[in-house]
């Protein structure tokens, strides 16, 4: 019998013993620590703009708990803390916090990082005003709360940079106590290893958290050792009830060497821990030095009227090189926001109001100089060194500024229906600046392109009873192109893409929640999303630097299913499933019609089974599974290429992984302790954690995931 048959044999072994189990569930037994499932009415959610309650949001809303956030073997792989988010699709090729992050299709074909998806962290956004996010490396997955995931087009409310969705990532508060401290290590496969020590409390009307934590390690494949570091501190003031103001500080710095995508031929004959050929000889890395400051306030005028101001400045280091060259981003972006809230009514008649703005800018000054190939070059983790040339490939200045004004109204009707209606403009603005105008600049080397769009959201819930929750929406967006995809100039060296414009989407859609008792949650929901002038990427032959190019290829079709389910049948066995169903397609023009849009696989399942024994142990088992997906917008041009004697097609093979987490929780005077074991892959599945088209000879561009993982972990609170 295979390995991971015994492991189905275990799950379903603890499934069989709560028929057992049931009779001792239900006489409360004081010493095990339940697992229960988060009531519905109990759940309040911000990534709506509004602080409301699940049950009244016309849309279909993610929550990860901190329990979920728990089970984590890094605490810093965002493909980890979402993996319960039906909906999302995670690409990380880096073994780190490097991502390519997708929600319904949304974003994907990206040179790096995601567009589409607005990412905030405490409500402080990390997109650009273009809606590009390069990286979620301000993260400590060890210092968040929970996580707000709003998918699709009710995420509107946010402008051109969420037509996918929204993240929204709320960080711990301090603790009651007026000092308290929390130390973690955690050390693993391919020479991991991080520590983080955090001091945290209650001081009068002053709550205060301040962390730091080191993360680093080799990589799972050739040149890609990564090492970062993470400070934060976050003060909440009180002064008095009607008044509260947040200040947030965090500094973050991070390394990682790039091992690039091989191609087939490559990994059949190398192996999926080679790197790309050009990886080592070129020293390809990324470096990143950031600085953020934010203030965030809230002020009460009365019962009825508040006013919510947010401002905050982040200042950027970006270096990377490649055998393109090694190419110096620094940026500094900043941005406000306004947000009046009235209240009015009566009981069976509410009318909650909103109406604000935001305003966001980013201004880069980058370089790029051309760089030597040095064969003799002795791989190590963490140089920097590089062979520059004092060719000047890129000097130019990028500008952008966007605002948005926005209307939330949410009316609340005899206490069972609730229906809501967002409005917002959005105004985004591009200028480059060349300072190197080359000859075949026919046309002005410099320029700028604005984009601006009025989107909007209505939705409705019926709260029909506990166990039932309906809820439709219907709305529309638009996703503007990011300055990767506008400063490269498919017509002329130099200059902004004039080809390429927004894309626009429209859609909807219908689900259903409810808590049954107290031991099963879930959350059923379907939809449909029609776009027109998608974007997609291609390559020119002869362009050196340039090596991705983007236009709009036509119309798709999207639609899906995605499910959450929670059971926990007796307090100490708790039972999570995410399942997506997605039918991604193009529908325009006739030369690509039905086929699929690249990285959507049609299935994606994760299942988690958590077991609570003996008073301090929990063990958890969990799956994640995902189809085969397509990597190739247009696959007849993939079709023309052998690699090792093989006809490729555009189809990457999906996979199935298993991974387990045992953890032991003690308390030791006054602290409290957990130390666990995590499992990751068990049966060291090959697969490819990230793919993206890459036209030649070489064709197409494959990252393959880590093999097989074990780390160990400790963490003391006091």
């Amino acid at each position: 019998m295979k390995p991971k048959y015994y492991f189905i044999i275990i799950i379903l072994t603890l499934f069989s013993m709560t028929s057992m189990a049931q009779e001792k569930g239900n006489q409360n037994i004081p010493w095990f620590d339940t697992l229960n499932v988060k009531n519905l009415n109990e759940v309040v959610v911000s990534a709506t703009r509004t602080k409301v309650p699940l049950k009244e949001q016309p849309a279909s809303i993610s929550i990860v708990t901190a329990d979920q956030l728990n089970v984590m073997s890094k605490t810093i792989a965002t493909d980890e803390a979402l993996r319960l988010v039906p909906g999302v699709r995670i690409d990380n090729g880096t073994g780190g916090s490097r991502v390519h992050l997708y929600i319904r299709g949304q974003g994907v074909l990206t040179e790096s990082g995601f567009r589409g998806v607005g990412v905030l962290i405490d409500g402080i956004s990390i997109n650009d005003p273009g809606g590009f996010a390069p990286d979620l490396f301000d993260v400590d997955w060890a210092t968040v709360k929970n996580v707000e995931v709003v998918k699709g087009l009710a995420a509107s409310m946010y402008g051109a940079g969420s037509t996918g969705g929204v993240v929204n990532i709320n960080t711990m508060d301090g603790g009651k106590k007026p000092v308290n401290g929390l130390f973690s290590a955690t050390a693993g496969s391919y020479g991991f290893w991080k520590v983080l020590g955090q001091v945290d409390g209650t001081q009068g009307n002053i709550n205060y958290r301040v962390s730091y934590s080191h993360t680093q390690g080799n990589g799972y494949r050739e040149h890609q050792a990564f090492m970062g570091d993470i400070f934060n501190e976050k003060i909440n003031w009180t002064p008095s009830s009607k008044i509260k103001i947040t200040q947030l500080l965090s500094y973050t710095s991070y390394f990682n060497q790039n091992s690039e995508g091989i191609n087939l031929g490559r990994y059949d004959t190398v192996g999926p821990r080679a790197a790309n050929t050009d990886a080592v000889p070129y020293n390809e890395f990324h470096k990143t030095q950031r600085l953020t400051g934010a203030l965030i306030g809230k002020f009460d005028f009365c019962k009825s009227q508040d006013i919510q101001l947010k401002a905050y400045m982040r200042m950027n280091n970006y270096r990377e090189t490649s055998n393109n060259g090694d190419d110096y981003k620094p940026f500094i972006n900043s941005g406000f926001s306004a947000q009046y809230d009235w209240h009015a009514g009566k009981e069976n008649l509410m009318n909650h109001f909103s109406i604000g703005g935001d305003y966001t800018s980013k201004t880069m000054t980058e370089h790029q100089f051309a760089v030597n190939k040095d064969p003799n070059r002795v791989d190590t983790h963490f140089g920097e060194s590089c062979l520059d040339t004092n060719i000047l490939l890129i000097n130019q200045i990028i500008k952008q500024r966007g605002y948005g004004i926005f209307l939330i109204d949410k009316l609340d009707i005899a206490k069972k229906l609730f229906a809501t209606v967002n409005l917002r403009y959005d105004n985004v603005y591009n200028q480059l600046i060349n300072n190197i105008p080359l000859p075949d600049s026919i046309v002005q080397s410099s320029g700028n392109r604005t984009f601006d769009n009025t989107s909007f959201r209505i939705g409705i819930v019926y709260d029909a009873a506990k166990f039932l929750n309906i809820y439709a929406n219907y709305g529309t967006g638009f996703l503007v192109p990011t300055e990767d995809e506008l400063y490269n100039n498919p017509a002329h060296w130099g200059g902004f893409n004039s080809t390429i414009k927004p894309s626009f989407s429209q859609g909807g859609e219908l689900g259903i929640r409810g808590d049954v008792g107290k031991s099963f949650y879930y959350n059923i929901n379907g939809f449909m999303i029609n776009s027109k002038d998608e974007f997609y990427r291609y390559s020119i032959p002869g362009r050196g630097n340039n090596t991705a190019f983007f236009g709009n290829i036509g119309a798709s079709n999207r639609y899906g299913l995605e499910t959450f389910l929670s059971y926990s049948p007796v307090d100490f066995i708790t039972l999570d499933v995410a399942y997506t169903y997605s039918h991604f397609q193009y529908t325009t023009p006739d030369s690509i019609k039905g086929h699929w849009i690249p990285q959507c696989p049609e299935h994606m399942l994760t299942a988690e089974v958590a077991f609570k024994f003996l008073k301090h142990f929990t063990l958890t088992l969990n799956t994640q599974y995902q189809s085969k997906w397509y990597i190739q917008t247009d696959d007849s041009i993939y079709q023309q290429y052998t690699e090792n004697g093989i006809k490729r097609n555009s189809w990457v093979k999906g996979f199935n992984t298993y991974g387990a987490n045992l953890s032991y929780n003690f308390k030791l005077w006054d602290v409290d302790g957990e130390l666990s074991l995590f499992g990751k892959n068990l049966f060291d599945e090959h697969y490819f954690g990230f793919t993206e088209p890459n036209n030649g000879p070489d064709y197409n561009s494959y990252q393959p995931a880590p093999g097989r993982e074990l780390f160990v972990s400790l963490k003391l609170r006091f």
